[in-house]
C-alpha cells in the first residue's frame, strides 16, 4: 500500500507540476493586479520586488532622465540608460503619487531627473572619473575636481538609485511643466546645492522647503547636500539592480 507504481508516480508528478503552475499563475495575477492604476505597469520578471514605471503610477509626473542624454556632468548617456521612463519600486512610486495629488491642489507637479539607476551606470561613473575628460566641469562641478566629486560624497560606490527607491526630483508648474526656481540646477555639485544653503533668495529657499515638506510627508528622506535627491524609507529589503532602463519591459 505504501508503494506507488511507475504509472501512478508519473500521474503524481504531473499533478505536482500542475499545482506549481497554478500557484505561479496566481502569484503573477496577484503581483500584476496589485496596482490598480494602469494594467501592466508592475513588472516582476527577473527582479526580486514589485517595480513599475513611475509615470504610470504618479499623476501628472514629468520625466527628463538626464543620464539618458548629454546634459549631465559626464556629457554623454550612461551605461544602462537605453530608455527615458523612470522606474521605481512600487511602494515608492505610490508614495510619490500621494505627494503629487497634494501638490496638484496648488497647481504644482513633479519633474523627475533620475530614478532607478543600473549598477553598471555607477561603474561607468567610476571609469569616467579616471579619465581626463572634464568638458562639463564649468556647468556641473566648477569648484571641485573629478576626484572631489567622490571625496565630497556627491557620488558614492553604491547608490539608493540602484535600489529603485531614490529620485532626483523637483517641483514644476503642473500645466506647463516648467520647473520652479530652486536656486541652482540639478546635479550642480557644489555647496550651494545643499538643501538649506543660506545664500539663495527667499523664494528659492521656500521652493526647496516646499519640495522637502511634500516628500517628507509621504516617507521620502532628503540627502542634505543635494536639494533634488530623495530616497524612500521603509522596512522592505534592499536589492541592487542592474537591468537596463528601457521604455517597455517587452523590449528584448
Amino acid at each position: 500500500m505504501g508503494l506507488i507504481s511507475a504509472e501512478g508516480g508519473d500521474i503524481m508528478a504531473r499533478m505536482r507540476r500542475m499545482q506549481n503552475v497554478m500557484a505561479c499563475a496566481a502569484l503573477a495575477m496577484l503581483t500584476m493586479g496589485c496596482a490598480t492604476e494602469k494594467p501592466g505597469t508592475v513588472f516582476c520578471a527577473g527582479v526580486k520586488q514589485k517595480l513599475c514605471y513611475a509615470d504610470a503610477i504618479v499623476p501628472g509626473l514629468r520625466t527628463d532622465l538626464r543620464y539618458a542624454g548629454y546634459d549631465n556632468f559626464v556629457g554623454r548617456p550612461l551605461a544602462g540608460y537605453e530608455g527615458h521612463r523612470a522606474i521605481l519600486r512600487l511602494d515608492a512610486a505610490r508614495a510619490l503619487a500621494k505627494a503629487a495629488r497634494e501638490l496638484a491642489k496648488e497647481g504644482l507637479g513633479l519633474l523627475v531627473y533620475d530614478a532607478y539607476r543600473p549598477a553598471r551606470a555607477m561603474r561607468d561613473f567610476y571609469e569616467w572619473s579616471k579619465t581626463p575628460d572634464a568638458r562639463m566641469r564649468s556647468k556641473y562641478y566648477p569648484n571641485i575636481t573629478k576626484k572631489g566629486i567622490y571625496e565630497g560624497k556627491y557620488i558614492r560606490d553604491i547608490s539608493e538609485h540602484s535600489w529603485c527607491i531614490a529620485v532626483d526630483i523637483t517641483l514644476c508648474d503642473l500645466k506647463t511643466g516648467f520647473p520652479l526656481d530652486m536656486g541652482g540646477h540639478h546635479d550642480l555639485l557644489d555647496e550651494s546645492s545643499a538643501t538649506d544653503y543660506p545664500g539663495i533668495s527667499p523664494t528659492q529657499q521656500a521652493n526647496r522647503r516646499k519640495l522637502r515638506a511634500a516628500l517628507h510627508r509621504v516617507g521620502f528622506v532628503n540627502y542634505s547636500k543635494e536639494w533634488w535627491h530623495y530616497y524612500f524609507e521603509s522596512d522592505a529589503p534592499l536589492y541592487s539592480y542592474d537591468f537596463p532602463i528601457r521604455d517597455s519591459r517587452d523590449e528584448s
